[in-house]
Parts: structure tokens; sequence; C-alpha cells
């Protein structure tokens, strides 16, 4: 009778082991389609994970990930509000919040959520300089300023920070300061960059002024 006992506990743990090695095999999957932005693929391998892990919060996380990068934003914030349910620690989940916040308008949530990861994250100038989109966006210029500013500290190329606080220098009228950083960005991200047609015009609004 142990015999037999013995033959069951042993298929119980083969069987339990085996089932969280497939379980581990497809996360692993779905992070390397999410990685290699095959963001269709994770969303399926993410989700085939839930189906048999539903508490499981790093793969709410990686699929709403995916659904952001498929611009897919109320989705891929149900996923990260799910994720944030069942582990509040997940790494960099308070910034795709609030870059998902940020996409559909909730600026005062994508505030929050971005202030939470920065107090977390003090050294993160993606964190700063994302925050200072949202600010540029309420028109809280002062806010929007400081917060590029903290962008270029922390990442003296920080291109796009740049962008952002010459153009606000610009509508306050402090235009040597724009043009000081409107230099900069094309210094950093050259002329083939996507913003240089918009730089240049912006540049010679200025000069043609004088």
């Amino acid at each position: 009778m142990k015999k037999i006992y013995l033959i069951i506990l042993l298929l119980i743990v083969s069987s339990t082991c085996s089932l969280i090695s497939q379980q581990a095999s497809q996360i692993q999957t779905a992070y390397n389609a999410l990685k290699s932005r095959n963001y269709d693929a994770a969303v399926q391998l993410y989700s085939k994970v839930i189906e048999t892990k539903s508490d499981y919060a790093p793969a709410y996380f990686g699929r709403g990930l995916a659904y952001y990068h498929l611009n897919n934003y109320n989705q891929a914030l149900i996923d990260l509000n799910k994720a944030e349910s069942l582990d509040k620690n997940i790494k960099d989940l308070y910034y795709a919040r609030g870059l998902a916040n940020s996409k559909l308008n909730n600026m005062n949530r994508a505030i929050e959520d971005l202030t939470k990861f920065i107090g977390n994250n003090p050294s993160s100038a993606e964190a700063y300089y994302a925050r200072g989109n949202v600010y540029y966006f309420l028109q809280e210029d002062d806010n929007a300023i400081h917060d590029y500013s903290k962008a270029i500290a922390l990442d003296k190329d920080y291109a796009n920070a740049y962008y952002g606080r010459a153009i606000l220098y610009k509508i306050s009228k402090k235009d040597d300061l724009a043009l000081r950083d409107f230099d900069m960005y094309i210094e950093l991200a050259g002329k083939n960059s996507d913003l240089y047609p918009e730089v240049e015009r912006l540049i010679n609004e200025i000069v043609s002024k004088d």
C-alpha cells in the first residue's frame, strides 16, 4: 500500500513540475515576443498565460505594454490596473500607466502615476520628460519647464527635452533661450530627425522678428 501511495505522490509531483515548466516556457515566449516588438503575438501569448494563471501580475503588465504599443490604450489601462491590483511593486508599472493615462487624456491621473514613479526612480530622465509633456498639455508651463530641465540635467543628450523646453521659452518670448535649446536639439537629433522641419520653421520665426 505504501508503494502505491509513493507512486501516486511521484506522479503528482511530476505532473506539477511539468505544469510549472510549461508555464515558465509560456511566460518566457511571451516576454520574448514583447521584447522583439511582436506585439500582436505578445498579446496572444500573455493571454494564454493568464488563462492558466489568472493572478499572475507580470502577465497583465506585459499584455498591457503590448496593447499600449498597438495603440489600444483603453485595454492597456485595464491590464495595467489589474496588474497593480495584484502587485504594486512591478518595475515600471506606474510609468507605463502614466503614459497610457496621458494617451487617454486622463492628465491628472497621468501626473499622479508619473509622480509616484519618479518618487521611486528619481534619476529617470524619461519620466521627467513624460511628466513635462503632460504639464505642457495642461498649460502648466512652469512645471513643464522644470521637468524638461530636470530631464536635461539627468541626461544632457536628451534631444526631445530641449525641444519641449524651447517651445515653452518661445511661447514666453524668451527668444534667446529658445534659440539655444533649438540649436541643441538640432545638434543632438540631427537634420534628418522628424522634428527638424518644425524646429527650422520656429527658428526662422524668431530670427525674422529681429
